[in-house]
């Protein structure tokens, strides 16, 4: 039960965090990068149920996520 009250505390300081840097960003950064890496984690997914398991699919993952960064 602490572990969780703990937990609980992380998450709600973390969310605090978010919305107070969420003015000095540039506005939809944060959501555009998101997006990026949810469309590899989903090629990435869709890669290894293909090659059951493949390396290959880890680093065509990195290379992606490199992508989303340099956007």
């Amino acid at each position: 039960m602490r572990k969780l009250s703990i937990l609980l505390g992380l998450v709600a300081v973390l969310m605090t965090a978010e919305v107070a840097l969420a003015g000095s960003r540039v506005p939809g950064s944060f959501e555009v990068a998101n997006a990026c890496a949810a469309s590899c984690r989903a090629a990435h997914n869709q890669c290894r149920i293909a090659t059951k398991g493949s390396g290959a699919c880890d680093a065509r993952l990195q290379a992606c996520l490199s992508g989303c960064l340099r956007r």
